[in-house]
């Protein structure tokens, strides 16, 4: 496993990679994250096998920001929900909401919400727009470690794996190396579930509502 450099040449690989269901690690906008084909439920267990993740413990599906207005198809959104979408994404936020009708039956059926994510962050933008459609998203750590700030981080995490990566990129993470703000609405509430790069401040402030 080498750090592929992010360019043209490297990110039609990924594509390809992602389209057969493999997993590609990738710097973000709050840590390197690894990424699979949200509609293949053979990406979604090579992930869980990487990561030595319990089966049931949810992760997050992230859009590009050309399918902001397809929003509505992955999540059920209402007025409240709509607006706090509108307003902090993209950012380094996931939102947890009721799924929508395009979320597949195998992505952790046990629960009736899905995590939506949609990264402030250039390659993560390319790999998406290039792909083309939504991605599972989680952190690329082994379950219980810290998230990697560096390709070189990542590459030492999983040495010697059985299951890892089919292709990592090169790269750093330019700000603090955290696992994204979790926040959950339901019933026109707000409620923190993780903070991290954006704080509960932050989204309080930007969106003029109370969090519990």
């Amino acid at each position: 496993m080498d750090c592929l450099p992010f360019n043209k040449e490297g990110l039609k690989k990924a594509v390809a990679v992602l389209k057969k269901g493999g997993v590609v690690a990738h710097p973000a906008d709050t840590c390197y994250g690894l990424a699979g084909d949200f509609m293949n439920s053979a990406a979604l267990k090579k992930i869980q096998d990487i990561k030595g993740r319990a089966e049931n413990k949810p992760m997050s599906l992230m859009l590009p920001a050309f399918l902001k207005s397809d929003l509505e198809k992955y999540a059920k959104l209402d007025e409240f929900s709509s607006f706090v979408c509108e307003n902090i994404l993209p950012g380094p936020v996931t939102i947890v909401l009721p799924k929508g009708d395009l979320v597949p039956a195998h992505f952790f059926p046990e629960t009736s919400f899905v995590g939506i994510r949609m990264p402030y962050d250039i390659i993560t933008e390319d790999l998406l727009t290039a792909f083309g459609g939504p991605l599972i998203t989680t952190s690329a750590n082994v379950s219980g470690a810290s998230a990697c700030a560096t390709c070189q981080e990542c590459m030492e995490i999983f040495k010697g794996n059985e299951n890892q990566p089919d292709i990592l990129f090169e790269g750093a993470i330019k700000n603090a190396c955290m696992p994204s703000t979790v926040i959950k609405i339901e019933d026109g509430k707000i409620r923190l579930l993780r903070e991290g790069p954006m704080t509960k401040k932050q989204i309080e402030g930007i969106l003029g509502v109370k969090i519990s």
